[in-house]
């Protein structure tokens, strides 16, 4: 199972953690509970809405020999409208 972090492009490169999910939804679900109010976003894998340029779903998975593995995914903002339909 992936650990998750939603990485912050702007700035100091900000991670903020969604733990370990079995899904990148999930994990994007897990961040809007938890983070969204913080920084005001709420965001889907889904590609609904305008895809996000300054926030990104990273998922790392440990390898062989304690190597990590990361793999981005793009994030689409949500609209308060969209979260309703969810």
């Amino acid at each position: 199972m992936p650990l998750y972090v939603v990485r912050h492009l702007g700035g100091e490169r900000e991670e903020l953690p969604c733990f370990l999910q079995l899904e990148d939804e999930g994990a994007a679900m897990y961040f809007n509970i938890v983070h969204g109010r913080k920084v005001r976003r709420r965001f889907t894998t889904e590609r609904v809405g305008d895809k996000c340029t300054d926030y990104v779903l990273v998922a790392r998975e440990s390898g062989n020999g304690g190597f990590v593995e990361e793999r981005e995914i793009s994030l689409f903002n949500l609209t308060p409208h969209e979260v309703r339909l969810m």
